[in-house]
């Protein structure tokens, strides 16, 4: 029998013997991917733990700062308790270290470390994989509560200036709700927001009836703007705009002085709020002057030649289609946004920030004022603690963009309506509290609004109110009138380039932070 020879045999074989080259392939590769299998599933446990750690941890800082502890002993103890307690981990996961110490201004510092028992890199490693997280809170010592107010006149629409202050502001708002979220005590920032022009508004379907506003005509100014050749008629303003079915928009007048530099509580006369009501001009040209009136958007109903018989008279109030259609009526340059009261609704402040307009001349004296109000415990809001109430700080942020202004006009009222009236109604009293009168220059009228700044800020600050003040591109002037505003010569920032509002809202924000809420 002849032997198969060694090319038929290896030509037998070699099939087999490249199946099983295969399959040795295969069984070596199966234990990398075994491994990176298990591995991806280590990672995906540990990162589980250090989420479940860093929550459990934040938690365990809150509770242990709101206990009375005063060593850090003290508040070890407690931090590792809450920390056991929010920590729910299986057996492969070991809680191997925690600190719980104060640290500067009123701080709590917390640390931890969890071991993870891996099923693969342990086995390469010989040990476990460590997961640590850190968490930081404030133990407020102070509460605050903080007015904005913000210059939303024309000027800032110059530039990219509404939109920078925007931006700041914004960022304001999140870097104290980053303060409040840190801070051990509830409600420990609450922020309002005051847009001023030439007036401010508030909201007319809250207010329309609140007591605080001069709902019969009950304040000395109120008829003041209703002249006639022989005196005046009395009005009642709310009672006008339902005769024309033109619903109020929310801006008010000045106070009567003193009122205006303080924060009487607003009850009867002349403490009341009167609301703004532009009155109808005489018709064009009536009395051959050489401008239009501003705000002719009624017939006068009269022959009269005598201009304040014209602008005076309450009977020519009636429905008419289109008032204010063309930017005139009652509620003429009544249309900057409307103040918000103090808040912990943050999103709510920045949506309102989102929708700031520009428009209109300045009044600083009036903006400043309702920010007063929104942090006053008196009315018209009463949302303010008590003047002196341990561990409450009230401040307020001023900034602006120009100079205040009281408009001329060639016509006999020598000027527009605002918040301030007529200037013939001498109703802004100068530095030596004698009326401005009808005439004054533009340097007596933003002296005489001055002057009245000047008396509010010095009222506010004996209260206690802290202010800061922000001047931006503003050309001319002089700057000491912010500057003496302010509560000091760190309170004051003279910004010449919008684009730095953001760093300084920041820089006044962490002042805020670091003196009120970690005290």
């Amino acid at each position: 029998m002849r032997k198969p020879s060694f090319e038929k045999v290896r030509r037998f074989v070699r099939p087999l013997d490249d199946r099983g080259n295969v399959a040795i392939v295969m069984a070596l590769a199966m234990g990398p991917i075994c491994i990176a299998g298990l591995g991806a599933i280590d990672l995906a446990r540990a990162t589980s733990a250090k989420s479940q750690l860093q929550d459990a941890l934040d938690a365990a800082a809150l509770g242990a700062a709101r206990t009375p502890a005063t060593t850090d002993g003290e508040l070890q103890t407690a931090g590792e308790r809450f920390l056991r307690q929010n920590l729910k981990l299986d057996d492969h996961f070991a809680l191997t270290s925690s600190s719980f110490t104060f640290g500067d201004n009123g701080r709590v510092i917390a640390a931890a470390q969890v071991d993870v028992t891996p099923f693969i890199s342990g086995l390469l490693s010989g040990g476990t994989m460590p997961i640590a997280a850190t968490s930081e809170v404030v133990r407020a010592d102070m509460k605050v509560e903080i007015a904005l107010v913000l210059d939303n006149t024309g000027s800032m629409n110059e530039g990219s200036k509404l939109s920078d202050l925007k931006s700041a502001a914004r960022e304001f708002i999140d870097k104290m709700e980053d303060a409040a979220n840190k801070a051990v005590e509830p409600n420990s920032v609450r922020i309002a927001l005051v847009p001023f022009a030439n007036a401010v508004r508030v909201d007319s379907s809250a207010y329309q009836n609140a007591s605080w506003i001069d709902q019969n005509g009950d304040s000395p100014i109120n008829d003041e703007i209703f002249t006639t050749s022989s005196g005046t008629q009395h009005a009642n303003r709310m009672d006008l705009f339902k005769k024309m079915g033109v619903s109020w928009r929310g801006c008010v007048e000045m106070r009567q002085a003193p009122y205006d530099v303080q924060d009487t509580p607003a009850t009867s006369g002349a403490t009341l709020y009167t609301p703004y009501f532009a009155v109808d001009e005489p018709d064009s040209k009536t009395s051959g002057y050489g401008q239009d009136y501003q705000n002719d958007y009624l017939s006068d109903g009269t022959n009269s030649n005598d201009w304040r018989v014209r602008q005076g008279s309450i009977t020519k109030y009636k429905k008419v289609s289109g008032i204010g259609g063309s930017g005139k009526g009652p509620n003429k340059d009544c249309s900057m946004q409307t103040l918000m009261r103090l808040t912990t609704n943050f999103s709510s402040l920045r949506s309102a920030i989102n929708s700031l307009s520009a428009g209109g001349n300045t009044n600083i004296p009036i903006g400043m004022a309702w920010g007063w109000n929104t942090i006053s415990p008196y009315a018209p809001f009463e949302d303010g603690v008590a003047y002196g109430t341990p561990k409450y700080k009230k401040i307020v942020v001023l900034m602006t963009d120009g100079e205040n202004t009281i408009s001329q006009r060639d016509t006999p009222n020598d000027g527009s309506y605002a918040a301030t009236g007529y200037i013939w109604q001498g109703r802004v009293l100068k530095a030596d509290l004698t009326p401005l009168q009808q005439g004054a220059t533009d340097a007596e009228r933003t002296a005489a609004l001055d002057s009245r700044l000047a008396l509010l800020c010095e009222n506010m600050k004996a209260k206690d109110i802290e202010i800061y003040t922000v001047r931006v591109e503003v050309k001319s002037g002089d700057s000491s009138l912010l500057q003496n505003c302010a509560t000091g010569r760190d309170y004051y920032y003279d910004v010449e380039d919008s684009s730095a509002l953001t760093a300084v809202f920041q820089s006044i924000a962490g002042q805020i932070a670091a003196l009120h809420l970690s005290r």
